[in-house]
């Protein structure tokens, strides 16, 4: 299914991640969690990396939680978990310039 493609979603979780962590609020924790709750299992079904799978379900679950800081720490080892698994990373700044 197409909607499965962790690349797919990974691209959908990245902004929405980001625009979090400048602007947390209620709303955007929830459309952030629904994406995470589709891309974690799916990066373990397709890639068998379970820790990537895991860091972004830590990610969903920590939304309400944690401080901005940890939760860009967990950002960060999502990211580079990411590439390493073969995930493309945008750039954040060629990613902003899309707009």
């Amino acid at each position: 299914m197409l909607q499965d493609d962790p690349q797919l979603l990974f691209d959908q979780f990245l902004p929405q991640a980001r625009e979090y962590l400048n602007s947390p609020g209620l709303m955007a924790a929830l459309e952030l969690d629904k994406t995470c709750m589709k891309l974690y299992p799916a990066v373990a079904r397709m890639s068998g990396n379970n820790r990537l799978s895991n860091l972004i379900r830590d990610f969903a679950r920590s939304l309400p939680r944690k401080e901005a800081g940890e939760l860009r720490n967990l950002l960060d080892q999502i990211l580079v978990e990411a590439k390493a698994g073969g995930l493309v990373v945008p750039d954040p700044q060629n990613a902003a310039g899309k707009s």
